[in-house]
């Protein structure tokens, strides 16, 4: 009888104190969940092995202690001693003298648990010169994950025979389950720095892609007598569809053309870099804006992945008389900019499909002749699209409204446009690219 009732308190002791080890792992648990994403990596790492090797020594009723994390080739990664008036270098020796000749290197190579009753009868042992405390019973216990050493708990009373088996089994286990968050929070740093190594590397990679992308952008507009240009391009994101070129042609002509290309960031850029090129070339080979469309879309359709397509409208203006010829492949038709009517031009019925969604289709080409004083401009659809911070459109009717007041300013109108989109959805941000081109017949005369 009182032998089983001995059995049933040990029970009952264990019971608790796993149960003790529970809670704390939770609790540690929750900390590092808490500080996950918001801590420094090396203050979510030290904070678990400090709170670590406090349940431990807890556990055992003792306030001296050490946890060495060691990596794959068996040296100190991290150390963590529980007395704090340790200095750096004694820090350092205590460590290599332990790990070389003490009860922890004992550890590390037999991957045992260490236990010391008495520490002036057990060679494992090692006392050291000015030891910062004094020692009589220790117990090192390994910290084991997936069949590798990548910790050592170190626990130390100022009185021999301090551990008996109960605590060395309860410490065992207190080590196999706080190998698990220690583990996890350097997962958990790893991660975090692949993922800032991944972040620079598509930082750069944007870069480059911008620094691609503006290459193939004009760098200023045509200056020609007779008219006054103006353009701007500013992308979304670090890169983007949206492109505008200007192409001299003979005969006193000028090809001007906009587009957007399906889809934002790198793959978006490339496509209209490609394009781009493609647009150099042919535009010189062409002289009707519909043919021009039927070449650069036999191209795309065989070259467009992932259902990628390009909306334009191309102009070729003859600068001797003002007279303008267009298509339009999807894009947002055309507004001309007179000083007693802004309106559409063109017919929307004529407006073809965007380029590279068909392989065989056909374009319409319209014509107009500016009247000095007149203008046009074109632009994307990240203009009357733009949103405000409660998901309403700036719409047509705004960027009317501006053209109205600067109609005889391309440099001035572009700017003042991109400025009240800007006002409008401060607070959404800017969700898609935003370009425009705009020109205008100067009036005879000039005084």
């Amino acid at each position: 009888m009182v032998e089983t009732i001995r059995s049933l308190k040990q029970e009952v002791r264990r019971l608790t104190l796993e149960n003790r080890v529970c809670r704390a792992q939770g609790q540690l648990f929750e900390q590092l969940i808490e500080m996950a994403g918001s801590a420094p990596d090396q203050q979510l790492l030290k904070t678990s092995m400090q709170r670590t090797l406090g349940v431990t020594a807890q556990l055992s009723g003792t306030d001296m202690g050490s946890l060495f994390l060691l990596n794959d080739q068996g040296r100190v990664t991290d150390s963590l001693l529980t007395r704090g008036d340790v200095d750096t270098d004694m820090k350092s020796r205590l460590i290599g003298s332990v790990l070389d000749q003490g009860l922890a290197g004992w550890v590390k190579t037999h991957l045992d648990v260490g236990l010391i009753q008495d520490t002036h009868t057990d060679s494992r042992w090692l006392s050291l010169p000015s030891e910062p405390y004094a020692v009589r019973s220790a117990l090192a216990v390994p910290i084991i994950r997936h069949n590798t050493l990548f910790g050592i708990i170190t626990l130390m009373h100022p009185e021999p025979d301090h551990f008996d088996d109960a605590s060395v089994g309860i410490i065992q286990t207190a080590a196999r389950q706080m190998a698990l968050a220690i583990e996890m929070a350097r997962l958990y740093i790893r991660l975090e720095e692949l993922n800032r190594i991944r972040t620079r590397a598509m930082e750069r990679d944007m870069q480059l892609a911008r620094q691609v992308q503006e290459s193939f952008l004009p760098t200023q507009v045509p200056q020609m007598d007779g008219f006054v240009f103006a353009a701007l391009n500013r992308p979304a994101h670090k890169v983007g569809g949206d492109f505008y070129h200007f192409f001299n042609l003979s005969r006193n002509r000028l090809g001007v053309a906009i587009g957007d290309v399906s889809g934002k960031g790198i793959a978006a850029a490339l496509f209209m870099a490609r394009l781009s090129s493609d647009l150099q070339y042919y535009a010189a080979l062409h002289d009707n804006p519909a043919e021009l469309f039927e070449r650069l879309n036999a191209i795309l359709s065989k070259r467009a992945q992932q259902g990628m397509f390009v909306t334009m409208v191309y102009v070729i203006l003859e600068t001797d008389t003002g007279r303008i010829c267009w298509a339009n492949a999807g894009h947002l038709v055309p507004v001309h900019m007179a000083r007693t009517r802004i309106r559409m031009l063109g017919q929307a019925k004529k407006t073809g499909p965007p380029l590279g969604i068909l392989p065989t289709a056909a374009w319409e080409v319209e014509t107009f002749e500016l009247q000095p004083g007149d203008g046009v401009i074109l632009y994307t659809d990240g203009i009357i699209e733009a949103r405000s911070p409660a998901s309403e459109l700036f719409g047509f009717r705004r960027l009317k409204r501006i053209i109205r007041r600067y109609p005889d300013a391309p440099v001035t109108l572009v700017r003042q446009i991109a400025r009240a989109v800007e006002m409008f959805s401060y607070g959404a941000g800017q969700s898609d690219d935003l370009t425009m081109v705009a020109f205008r017949k100067e009036t005879l005369h000039k005084a």
